[in-house]
């Protein structure tokens, strides 16, 4: 099927969507959209609901809007009316075989799926391009579902932001050296399929856990997490920011040790900048698994096999939602169970004192790789529809 672009003298019009799952789909999506602008000078609208639109909001100089509501069986309009879709972990947008059909799925969390998640009726089996980042085998599992021509792509994180050149200081003045920030604690968007009460469930744990671990460093953590307009907050007695990418970036270059949720976004872009890092408790499913992934590498037992254990006890055959559900209700049980954070606190004490970075893969190129499907493709498509007229 060949769809119609814009005049050559037009530029593709490409909307950019991600689920509301925390913040990691909503960055990656943020990623990829930067290059297909900065880089394949195409006209870029991202669009958003809940902690996705919460974070695109927070991002400089892009063009963000809320995504707004369709009829059952009819594309939501903003996407009908773009030339391409760039859709991150988002499949009940993929509403019809049109929309479909333009639509280039990018899958962060190809290796959590089972066949039930996509069977042979899935809209994303009619997708123009499937996407994944192919992190703990991801495209090799996907294939295993039955989804055929994945494309591979490698981690995807923000792009470098554009910095104007630092300005030279006058001749003998002091040259004022970063601020260090000793630990940079990351919480992400607390979003979660289990519900609002999850991410505040969820909160009160780290908040236990912090308060054991501040004395060890009563003015160096900073909180960086989504506040959702207040309707979130930690009781801690921390200093809580929103970061944009580019903040988080630059807070990321600046701090001692990541203290984080282990979502994959997070451990990816630490991955990427060499920082160390300690794991907090997993917040839903995908990090259960992901902790049990990273717990299952050699190496020393310690932190990551104590994590995943309190979730051992949740059935994986269970539908996602009653998952997250019960990903909450320990997490519930955990933050007043004395003896857990004590032996947190104590094995995280140890990690601190002997941080390590987080081994996930590199290159961390997915953004461009990304970005040059859908600029290649839309370049074709263009090249095709102009030879039939």
């Amino acid at each position: 099927m060949i769809l119609p672009l814009p005049p050559a003298t037009g530029r593709a019009r490409v909307a950019v969507v991600a689920t509301p799952f925390g913040f990691g789909p909503a960055s990656k999506a943020y990623s990829i959209g930067q290059v297909l602008a900065r880089h394949h000078a195409l006209d870029v609208t991202y669009y958003g609901t809940g902690s996705a639109l919460d974070f695109l909001t927070a991002q400089p100089g892009i063009r963000t809007e809320p995504l707004g509501s369709s009829r059952p069986g009819q594309d939501p309009p903003a996407l009908a009316a773009a030339d391409a879709v760039v859709n991150v972990l988002a499949p009940e947008l993929v509403t019809t075989a049109a929309l479909a059909a333009r639509t280039y799925y990018v899958d962060s969390l190809g290796f959590m799926w089972g066949a039930a998640d996509l069977p042979p009726d899935s809209p994303l089996h009619q997708v123009r391009a499937y996407l994944a980042q192919d992190i703990f085998d991801s495209a090799a599992h996907l294939a295993r579902l039955g989804l055929r021509a994945v494309i591979p792509v490698s981690g995807i994180v923000a792009p470098p932001p554009a910095l104007p050149s630092p300005a030279v200081p006058p001749e003998g003045a002091a040259v004022r050296k970063a601020e260090r920030i000793p630990v940079l604690v990351h919480l992400g968007g607390l979003g979660n399929p289990a519900g609002h009460t999850s991410g505040q469930v969820y909160l009160t744990l780290v908040e236990r856990l912090l308060t054991a671990l501040r004395r060890d460093h009563p003015d160096g953590m900073s909180v960086a997490m989504n506040q959702a307009n207040g309707a979130f907050t930690l009781g801690a007695g921390l200093p809580v920011r929103q970061l944009s990418a580019a903040g988080f970036h630059h807070a990321l270059a600046g701090c001692d040790t990541v203290l984080s949720s282990p979502g994959l976004t997070t451990l990816v872009e630490v991955s990427q900048a060499r920082r160390p890092y300690v794991p907090l408790p997993p917040q839903n499913w995908s990090q259960v698994l992901i902790s049990r992934r990273l717990a299952a590498r050699p190496g020393p037992p310690g932190l990551w096999p104590f994590l995943m254990s309190p979730y051992d006890r949740i059935a994986e055959q269970a539908p996602e939602a009653e998952k997250a559900m019960a990903v909450s209700e320990i997490n519930r049980q955990l933050g007043r169970d004395d003896g857990y954070l004590t032996r947190y606190a104590r094995l995280a004490r140890h990690a601190m004192a002997n941080p390590r970075t987080p081994d996930v893969g590199a290159p961390f190129e997915g953004a461009r790789e990304v970005a040059a499907v859908v600029a290649a493709d839309l370049a074709t498509r263009r090249g095709a529809d102009e030879s039939a007229h």
